[in-house]
């Protein structure tokens, strides 16, 4: 997904005022930890972030200052130990500890394919306006295998074991460096969030910990507009002949062939020009997601998986769609148990045009279905990043507040927001 831009945390603010102010646990599986390695983290270095400064004159001041280290974790086998980096990042008062942070948030990263294109690198303002100097969040992203120490490798893109894996040695690695710094952690609420990919990921931790950590609870976690259950997307990508962000798919089935070892050529799955510039377009993250929509060149599917790819029910289509259903987080052969105790916020624009909503009410039925405690927002808020990924976070930002029982933070953050309000007539007519 494209970078969030200058003009998107404007429209964010209009939506989440314009709309915002108008408007049980059963035991895990086990106690393992699914860990037989130490972490041995390592601080890196330290760094000060300006998010969106040239928004209105920098008027959101959206400063903060991130803390970054290595850890070990596991490559794609689950097995073969790896080096990866971590972030923590706090606004100023928390990081030099003249405010006491409010809460951990663990921030799932969404879809980027380009060099550099991490929260520890050059991707700051989509996590930036979480680092807003009234709510006081400590926030904890995984750059992820496929990235920094191991960019030459692929990345295991919408991966749910790994990825869930990596991020929750990244969660204990910060914890422990939280800790040695002597920041003041203890018995403080706990987020998870993530948008797009990064809510894929998202319910991926959640489903980790609820089967393997009792120790560690959720308090929210809050998903938008994720392809919880593969299959659903597959299979709507190649009924309507349609994606408006047409590497989505692609991105994933380069993902499972590397990161699985999957017996096909991807000349079995993709047409030409894809078919010969698999290694140039996405294996070499020379190129950010928008730019490999311009290579592709087209929005129409079958133009882009062979014949075989878009029959899904046989051959080889149904290999690589068996793969995705035992990915899915939802779905045919899903039953394991959300925490009834943490909330969940499940979020999906119906006009959203790179995957269809339907996946995010299925994701929302399956945990109602298990007694859960979950809002939804299924509303038009337009497309997936123009509005619906603004809607997203104005809406987790809320229900954050609504935990930490602070009603004072979202007015504070209004006031800032009437700083820039003069602005939304001039840049909401701009489209990403």
């Amino acid at each position: 997904m494209r970078n969030l831009k200058n003009i998107s945390l404007a429209i964010l603010l209009l939506a989440m005022f314009a709309g915002i102010m108008t408007s049980c646990s059963d035991e895990p599986k086990n106690g393992e930890n699914h860990r037989d390695y130490e972490l041995n983290v390592k601080v890196l270095n330290t760094r000060h972030c300006h998010a969106l400064k040239s928004l209105a004159n920098d008027a959101l001041d959206l400063q903060f200052d991130q803390v970054i280290f290595e850890y070990t974790s596991v490559g794609p086998d689950m097995k073969t130990p790896v080096r990866l980096t971590g972030v923590i990042s706090m606004n100023p008062a928390v990081f030099n500890k003249e405010a006491a942070p409010r809460a951990l948030m663990f921030y799932n990263e969404f879809t980027t394919a380009k060099h550099g294109e991490r929260t520890s690198q050059n991707e700051i303002d989509d996590v930036g306006f979480y680092m807003n100097k009234f709510q006081n969040l400590i926030a904890i992203s995984s750059d992820l295998y496929g990235w920094t120490l191991t960019e030459d490798k692929p990345q295991a893109y919408c991966c749910p074991e790994i990825t869930a894996q990596e991020s929750i040695d990244c969660w204990d690695a910060a914890m422990s460096v939280l800790k040695d710094k002597g920041y003041a952690i203890d018995g403080l609420r706990k987020f998870n969030v993530g948008y797009s990919s990064g809510g894929f990921s998202a319910i991926a931790l959640q489903r980790y910990v609820d089967e393997y950590r009792p120790d560690l609870h959720w308090d929210l976690t809050a998903a938008g507009a994720a392809p919880f259950d593969i299959c659903t997307v597959y299979e709507n990508y190649v009924e309507s002949d349609f994606s408006g962000y047409i590497c989505s798919l692609p991105l994933m089935m380069v993902a499972y062939k590397e990161t699985y070892n999957m017996d096909f050529s991807y000349s079995d799955v993709f047409k030409e020009p894809l078919a010969s510039h698999i290694q140039e377009w996405i294996l070499s993250k020379d190129y950010g997601t928008w730019d490999i929509n311009r290579l592709i060149g087209t929005e129409k599917i079958s133009e882009v998986l062979t014949p075989a790819a878009c029959n899904y029910k046989s051959g080889i289509g149904k290999v690589v769609y068996d793969k995705f259903r035992s990915n899915s987080l939802c779905g045919p052969g899903q039953n394991w148990q959300p925490s009834r105790d943490t909330k969940f916020f499940i979020m999906h624009s119906s006009g959203d045009l790179y995957m269809n909503y339907q996946v995010g009410v299925e994701m929302a039925d399956y945990l109602k279905s298990k007694g859960c405690q979950v809002e939804t927002d299924f509303d038009n808020t337009g497309n997936h990043v123009y509005y619906g990924l603004l809607t997203f976070t104005g809406g987790t930002m809320l229900r954050m507040e609504e935990i930490l029982g602070n009603s004072d933070t979202v007015t504070q953050i209004k006031e800032l927001f009437d700083q820039v309000k003069g602005k939304i007539s001039e840049l909401s007519g701009i489209g990403l």
